[in-house]
Parts: C-alpha cells; structure tokens; sequence
C-alpha cells in the first residue's frame, strides 16, 4: 500500500508548481476576428526561430504554440489529459511532455508515452507575415 503522505506530497508539489506556471504566463493581447485570433509576432520573442515554445493566454484560454519549421506554427490546448497539468515542450527531444507524470505527446498532439487516456487538442494556426493566426 502506497504511503499517504508521499502521494500527497507529490500531488501537493504537482499542483504548485502547476499553479505557480499559470500564474507567471504572459497574456498577449490579440486580435480576434470571429473564431480566428491574430497574435503579433514581435510579442512572442521565444517564437522568432525553430524550436521555440512558449505557452500564452488568449480570450481566456491558455495556448502552448511551437515554432515547428522556419515557416510554420503549432497550437495545442496544453492541459495534460491525464491530470490537467500544464505541459511544455522539450526541443532537444522533439516532444510535449507533462511534468506531473511523464505523459508525452508528438507534434500532432498524440499520446507516445501514458498515462495521459488522450490525446492534446489541435488548434488551427498559420505564420502569416509577422502574426500568428489561431482558430480558437
């Protein structure tokens, strides 16, 4: 039988360092045009080149969007489906990963690594000339 003191203790750091995450995002001030938001590039600075990553608040949702290619853009909704933690992406190893119990994603949101039961959801986005289009 698992200690109680351990599993809350784990948990209780989890939700810490999740809530401690939430609180330090940058909520950027966008563009909407019906369900399609504009966010200007020049605000996201970690977003200039490939491998870039950085996790936003946008018309009350949180976003994590990834500099994929020189040319394109990835949005996700980064709560973890498993405990609702919020994920990061790790360039070195091409992946999505989740802090709280290793769940790992793929570039197209898919579980590679559980427990997480399912996969992240995709939001439409496009790099247009120096603004991020998302479908939200």
């Amino acid at each position: 039988m698992p200690d109680t003191k351990l599993v809350r203790r784990g948990f209780l750091k989890c939700s810490g360092l999740t809530l401690a995450g939430l609180l330090s995002l940058p909520t950027v001030m966008a563009r909407a045009e019906g369900n399609k938001v504009a966010v200007p590039l020049a605000k996201l600075e970690m977003l200039k080149a490939k491998g870039g990553s950085v996790v936003i608040k946008v018309k009350g949702k949180l976003v994590l969007l990834i500099r994929d290619t020189a040319t394109s853009v990835k949005a996700y909704n980064p709560i973890c489906t498993h405990m609702h933690c919020v994920v990061a992406y790790s360039a070195g190893e091409n992946k999505i990963k989740c802090p709280c119990h290793g769940s790992e994603f793929d570039l197209e949101g898919h579980v590679v690594h559980g427990p997480a039961p399912r996969p992240l959801e995709v939001h439409a986005a496009t790099l247009e000339a120096e603004r991020i289009v998302l479908a939200l």
